[in-house]
Order: C-alpha cells, then sequence, then structure tokens
C-alpha cells in the first residue's frame, strides 16, 4: 500500500473524492488491520459499532478501491471497471495474496460470519483460484 500512496493521492486530488471510506477505518489503518487475521486470528476490532466479519469485509473493499484507484491514476491506465485492472489486482499485488490467505483464515474460524465472509465476500469466485 505504501508504495502505491503517491498515486492514490493523485486519483483522490484529480478526482475530488475517493470511493475509499466504507469501512470507516483511516486509509493508514486499513491494510494493518486485514494483515492482523494473518497473525492473530481474531484480531480486535476497530469498529465497535460492527460485528467483526462486517469491519472485515468493509475494509477488504476499502484495500480494493486503494488499489484500484491508485493505479488508474498512473498514466496510460485504463477505467477501474476494466478486466484489465482486475486481473492485474487479483494477479499481481501483495493484496490479493493476503485476502486469498486471510479467506482461508474465515474459512477456518469457529465464527460463522467470518466463515461467511471468507466464503462469498473477500475473493471473486472468478479469482479464486489466483
Amino acid at each position: 500500500m505504501n508504495q502505491l500512496r503517491s498515486w492514490y493521492d493523485l486519483a483522490v486530488k484529480k478526482g475530488g473524492r475517493t470511493t475509499v471510506g466504507v469501512s470507516g477505518l483511516h486509509v493508514d489503518m486499513i491494510g494493518r488491520f486485514i494483515s492482523e487475521f494473518l497473525d492473530v486470528t481474531t484480531p480486535e476490532n476497530p469498529r465497535k459499532d460492527l460485528p467483526l466479519a462486517l469491519t472485515l469485509r468493509l475494509a477488504a473493499d476499502d484495500l480494493k478501491a486503494y488499489y484500484y484507484e491508485a493505479i488508474t491514476a498512473q498514466p496510460g491506465q485504463v477505467s477501474p471497471r476494466s478486466k484489465h485492472i482486475d486481473d492485474w489486482f487479483w494477479r499481481d499485488t501483495i493484496a490479493a495474496k493476503v485476502l486469498r490467505a486471510i479467506k482461508q483464515v474465515c474459512i477456518n474460524s469457529d465464527d460463522d460470519k467470518l466463515r461467511l465472509v471468507g466464503t462469498r465476500f473477500l475473493v471473486p469466485m472468478v479469482q479464486a483460484d489466483g
């Protein structure tokens, strides 16, 4: 995420807005929170008003939005809705590898809601084998 920060900031400046933020977590906290699932099966939830599974789902959406916005700010890139960008994200980024690993953590969880998020919401079925 840090390597893409200047591109993300440029995208926000050029567009005058961002789609990152549905989780309610500051952009600097998103990656840290998500990666805690690799170290601790059940990390502390930074959102006391939401279930942990929903916070994770929304943070994962923010993570993807961050990457998509950052890459589209780079010269010569195409629309963020492009299959090319989807393929880049799911094939070439550490973020996608982390989300795939967390998917397995969630699927193996004792928490029904985390299992549901892992099964259905972290990695699109078309990208699941990556």
